[in-house]
């Protein structure tokens, strides 16, 4: 291939993977752009994922031409893997087997990645906007004469934040479609680990659980993956499978709608059984404005207990 025609290839190749991010479900996308990847780089089949650095679990995974199992299977050599330590300590560099000394001598290659016919890898890892959380696109061969060379790396790493940003606005496009007024949505891997959101997921979050949260808790997940449904003292929420993820969709309870944030914020915590102290030595605020606000909210509920609010708020 010419010069002008690789320039050509490779314009006709961005082109096409970001209008695929407009069109195209997550796991579509990604499995697209590593198919259209072996028009430029020759591999037997290829990798797209994402999970949490610390521990190095896996929650989120696209797999071409290979068994999800080479990922679900790696975590009995996570721990131990060098060519894992290589390319998260260089996070945006793409690296290969054969950098890593001695690596076809270690228990993670013999043990793992010879099992699923990686004899090559080129692996790139970057981390994303949500806490912790890091992507990664792993290209794998095994009848190959030689490693992969440096322009092949040179061009996945060029590609790589092409690819990060095209998977972002995706996720982002489908969570703007399923967005309904009054409502925060959040895209979540099988962990409960916060993809990106929609809508005033903070705002519900903070409310709910004292502050800003990267994943869902860990009892509320269960009992998503359970019911499809939970109700907490603000909140209701209700989950719904895209592809390996799931779209998470919380509201204020109805009956609480009405209520300003902070006013919501008052009445959990009241309702909660804490005393108008306690409640305004929280908020940083004075007693008898909290009973204040408490009586707005009764007005606005048209209740007049703590019992009926506590039934309001926790569905109890």
């Amino acid at each position: 291939m010419g010069e002008a025609e690789s320039v050509s290839g490779l314009s006709d190749f961005l082109l096409e993977l970001y209008h695929d991010a407009s069109e195209c479900t997550p796991d579509e996308l990604r499995l697209r752009v590593l198919k259209n990847l072996q028009s430029f780089i020759p591999f037997d089949f290829g990798v797209w994922g994402g999970g949490q650095a610390d521990g190095r679990m896996v929650t989120d995974l696209t797999v071409l031409n290979q068994s999800a199992a080479i990922l679900g299977e790696w975590d009995s050599v996570a721990q131990d893997d060098a060519f894992c330590d290589l390319t998260l300590n260089r996070l945006g560099a793409t690296a290969r087997f054969d950098d890593v000394p001695d690596y076809r001598a270690s228990l993670a290659y013999n043990e793992h990645w010879r099992r699923f016919d990686a004899s090559h890898m080129m692996a790139t890892i970057v981390g994303e906007k949500t806490d912790g959380y890091v992507s990664f696109v792993g290209l794998c061969a095994d009848d190959r004469p030689m490693t992969f060379s440096d322009t092949e790396r040179m061009f996945k790493q060029m590609l790589m934040p092409h690819l990060s940003q095209a998977l972002r606005m995706n996720r982002e496009l489908w969570i703007g479609r399923a967005a309904m007024e009054h409502e925060a949505i959040a895209l979540v891997d099988q962990e409960g680990w916060v993809l990106c959101t929609q809508g005033p997921f903070d705002d519900f979050t903070r409310h709910e659980w004292s502050g800003r949260i990267a994943r869902l808790p860990v009892d509320v997940m269960h009992a998503l993956k359970q019911r499809k449904r939970w109700r907490g003292e603000l909140l209701d929420a209700r989950m719904s499978r895209f592809g390996s993820n799931y779209f998470v969709h919380l509201s204020i309870h109805p009956a609480l709608s009405g209520l300003s944030p902070r006013e919501r914020e008052v009445a959990g915590l009241f309702a909660s059984g804490m005393t108008s102290k306690q409640v305004a030595r929280a908020l940083g605020t004075s007693p008898s404005t909290v009973r204040n606000q408490v009586m707005r909210i009764y007005e606005k509920l048209g209740i007049s207990s703590k019992a009926e609010l506590a039934t309001l708020a926790g569905g109890k």
